[in-house]
């Protein structure tokens, strides 16, 4: 493994883990509206991760990891437009929008949408390195 390739790895576990710890401290899985998001990070973590391993499984980690987040993007947006309509949020969108984006799930979209970067930064060197790197 190259430098460079080993160091996307890094950073995707660590953003993965980083997601799986957050998701398990906000809604414990207890019910199984809570167990989807820690399950779907803990994929992330261990399958994708693994996944990305190896040259041959790489298109498949790619896969995997796009649709995790894209199913992760939707989702945290369609809460995000549910607590606003439901008033869940303490400030106004109109006298403070700096302070409702930051109670908002755009935050949490930015990191995963940095993790999904990662993961096709990874897919691109993994992908491009020569065979015998792999």
């Amino acid at each position: 493994m190259t430098a460079h390739r080993w160091q996307l790895w890094v950073a995707l576990i660590g953003l993965s883990l980083g997601a799986f710890m957050l998701h398990y401290r906000i809604h414990p899985p207890t019910t199984l509206t809570y167990f989807w998001p820690s399950l779907f990070a803990g994929v992330k973590v261990v399958l994708v991760s693994i996944l990305f391993l190896f040259r041959r499984t790489a298109v498949w980690a790619m896969l995997l990891n796009s649709f995790l987040a894209i199913i992760g993007i939707i989702m945290m947006t369609d809460f995000t437009i549910f607590s606003a309509f439901a008033g869940s949020y303490k400030v106004s969108l109109a006298n403070q929008p700096i302070s409702w984006l930051m109670q908002s799930m755009l935050p949490d979209n930015c990191i995963l949408f940095a993790d999904f970067m990662v993961g096709l930064a990874l897919y691109k060197v993994t992908i491009s390195a020569p065979k015998e790197e792999s």
